[in-house]
């Protein structure tokens, strides 16, 4: 029934550009979030397995943005090598930011966090020769076209784009599915039950949290770059404190420790704001109210919540 259920899912997806036909704009949406699912995912695993909660994660996203620009811009690489390299680079970053941060337990490694963020954002605004400030770095190439298996996509064109979109985003589904279900992820669940009976039970806690730390930070890095390539510009604001706390909120909405949450949790945010683009002021109180509901109600997102109904309907 899930493989049923993920297979039209994915179906349904692929041929959203075939359901909206001459409506540039729902493809743009769509292909928006699905850049802010790709670091999500990497959240999620942090958040949602291992129950590490990131401040300023959307600065690894961030790191892969720029460089993926960087290289696309300066050294004319090509998209996907661009993207790779970028989700290294971040992840290679993570890694160097975990290994003091992870030492911290609690509330002192989200204010760590949320710094690493700040000290980001504050590089990506000041490193003119290298970021461009303020105003970023516009004018990234558009993607070259990609052969595969005699089939031509071209990735400037919308629908090429959000195609290859749809592939990242698949790719780090797949991934953060792996990762759970190995032996790996059952070490990340009991780190997140309790740390000191994990490492009781021959668990190397900090090489655990390291490495899962550096895994998201490099698939935000992926959703960097390709939120930048799409956007054709890398830019501070993309990747500053409210990117960040919004990222939370996407985990938190979708289901913290479930697979397709960072999939919900995006297409509610994205979609929301447009549902409320006539009522501009009410945006923040909307969010607000919502976020509030679902501390109280469904601590563990809407997935959550849906499951619990489910059990209960069939309890009944």
């Amino acid at each position: 029934m899930k493989a049923a259920a993920t297979l039209l899912a994915v179906a349904t997806a692929a041929l959203l550009p075939v359901a909206f036909p001459g409506q540039p704009y729902m493809l743009q949406l769509a292909t928006l979030t699905l850049c802010g699912i790709v670091p999500a995912i990497g959240l999620n695993l942090l958040f949602g397995y291992t129950g590490l909660v990131s401040l300023g994660h959307m600065g690894f996203a961030g790191v892969g943005g720029y460089a993926a620009a960087l290289l696309m811009k300066q050294a004319g690489w090509p998209f996907l090598p661009a993207l790779g390299s970028g989700a290294l680079l971040a992840g290679a970053v993570g890694l160097l930011v975990g290994i003091p941060c992870l030492r911290l337990r609690s509330h002192f490694f989200i204010i760590v966090t949320l710094a690493v963020g700040l000290i980001l954002s504050t590089l990506f605004t000041n490193l003119d020769w290298l970021t461009g400030g303020a105003e970023g770095l516009p004018g990234i190439p558009r993607p070259r076209p990609l052969a595969i298996g005699g089939v031509r996509i071209v990735l400037a064109t919308p629908i090429g784009f959000y195609w290859v979109a749809l592939a990242v985003t698949l790719g780090a589904l797949l991934l953060q599915w792996a990762v759970v279900r190995s032996p790996f992820g059952s070490a990340l669940a009991a780190i997140r039950q309790d740390e000191t009976m994990a490492a009781a039970r021959g668990v190397d806690v900090f090489a655990h949290k390291l490495a899962v730390f550096a895994l998201s930070a490099g698939i935000a890095g992926a959703g960097g770059a390709l939120q930048a390539s799409f956007l054709r510009v890398a830019a501070p604001a993309s990747f500053d404190l409210a990117a960040s706390i919004n990222l939370v909120a996407v985990v938190i909405i979708g289901g913290p420790g479930y697979l397709a949450g960072p999939v919900l949790g995006s297409i509610v945010f994205v979609a929301l704001p447009e549902a409320l683009r006539a009522a501009a002021q009410a945006r923040l109180f909307v969010f607000g109210a919502v976020l509030v509901l679902l501390a109280l109600f469904a601590p563990r997102g809407l997935l959550g919540l849906g499951t619990r109904l489910l059990r209960r309907h069939a309890a009944s």
